[in-house]
């Protein structure tokens, strides 16, 4: 598949589709695991990594920090939410645009550039969709390195506060 193909899939109505079916299952698969979390548990830590490079693994955080190591699990979560949003750095980076130049395009391009690891940091511990950020990095050229170590870091950040949180109020551990 050449570039102009790829570009033409993920801006057709098939990949919009796809891409929401998937996030409807995840969700689904997130409201079961939390429901009834005894039969993922076996999966341990490399469940929760894959878990986390398909879908909101967030979620899951409060629920498993019940019954696995906070520490583990928000690494696990961190490392596979992060090499998930590569894929948007990928798309970016290989000048796939399927997004147009907003004025909130140039705006995160103006404060990446002021800020860089900060500005990443900062977003990647928010619980909001990275993808647009990971697309506007590649798309800049921003070395892999200095966009994922922010984002593993951001995110990991989120996950220790979220499960150490939701220890603490409920007392679990």
């Amino acid at each position: 598949m050449n570039s102009k193909q790829l570009i033409g899939f993920l801006q057709s109505n098939k990949f919009k589709k796809i891409g929401f079916f998937l996030g409807i299952l995840f969700l689904i698969l997130t409201a079961i695991i939390s429901y009834n979390p005894e039969p993922f548990l076996k999966f341990g830590y490399v469940g929760v990594f894959i878990f986390n490079l398909f879908g909101p693994g967030t979620l899951l955080v409060p629920t498993l920090a019940q019954y696995m190591s906070v520490f583990w699990l928000a690494l696990a979560s961190s490392i596979g939410m992060s090499f998930n949003d590569s894929i948007s750095w990928l798309i970016g980076n290989y000048g796939i645009t399927i997004i147009p130049r907003s004025k909130r395009v140039v705006q995160i391009e103006k404060s990446l550039e002021k800020y860089g690891f900060l500005f990443l940091f900062f977003w990647s511990a928010m619980p909001i969709p990275y993808d647009l950020i990971g697309l506007i990095t590649g798309y800049l050229g921003y070395p892999y390195k200095k966009f994922i170590v922010p984002s593993v870091l951001g995110k990991f950040t989120r996950f220790i506060l979220l499960g150490y949180g939701i220890s603490k109020i409920f007392k679990l551990n």
